[in-house]
């Protein structure tokens, strides 16, 4: 596989006190905003995130979870784990792990990983009905989308609904796509397509699921040396 789509950096060249900051707990999967006060001892000190209620939030210590910073025209992923909550002067912060880099991707840029996992489309017509179900396999998936296999071609351009039920931590999927690519597989034994399919109705907390079972993907793969698309 080849490696990370998009930029690494060190982290401290990025993450600096003030720093606005996005955070992805369990509690929370939808995200929750925060900023830097303070930096020391390899440790970032970010400004308590409260719930929509102004209750705090507070993950479990060692929670592994998806963090985010804004750039220009971009923003930096990174890893990091919740540690314990503190006070830093009057201001309840959270305490998490420094990463040692960020990944640097494009804001309309979602990166993708391998994956392997049972998907139903049901392919629309042009008057929006829904006709013969497809079950076959995903070979790769993203935030904004999916590829898969298919024994047929589909009309780039058209629309199909998507049910994927099995993906780990993110729940029951069904989405309206688009067929971006259809492309015949060279050397298959039998007549086989590659199709891209672009997701056109992901609610954002299940694009933020999605995002965050991705980046554990990634996670695992750094740990085994293993890089993604």
């Amino acid at each position: 596989m080849s490696g990370f789509k998009g930029t690494k950096l060190a982290a401290d060249k990025v993450i600096k006190i003030g720093s606005r900051l996005e955070f992805y707990p369990e509690e929370a999967p939808e995200g929750v905003s925060s900023r830097v006060e303070e930096i020391k001892n390899g440790k970032i000190l970010a400004a308590m995130p409260m719930n929509e209620k102004g209750v705090p939030i507070i993950p479990r210590p060692g929670e592994a979870m998806m963090g985010k910073t804004p750039g220009d025209g971009c923003f930096y992923k990174f890893s990091t784990h919740y540690l314990d909550k503190a006070r830093e002067g009057n201001i309840p912060v959270w305490i998490v792990t420094m990463p040692a880099e960020v990944q640097k991707i494009q804001n309309r840029e979602f990166v993708r990983v391998s994956a392997d996992y049972t998907v139903i489309l049901r392919p629309l017509n042009e008057y929006g009905a829904m006709e013969d179900m497809i079950i076959t396999r995903i070979t790769d998936i993203s935030g904004g989308g999916i590829a898969l296999t298919n024994d047929k071609e589909l009309p780039v351009g058209s629309k199909a609904v998507v049910e994927l039920t099995s993906i780990p931590g993110v729940g029951m999927l069904r989405i309206t796509g688009q067929i971006m690519r259809c492309v015949p597989i060279k050397n298959a034994i039998t007549p086989t397509y590659q199709i891209g399919v672009k997701f056109l109705d992901m609610s954002k907390v299940h694009q933020n699921k999605l995002v965050k079972f991705i980046f554990e993907i990634q996670r695992q793969s750094l740990a085994k040396g293993i890089g993604t698309k």
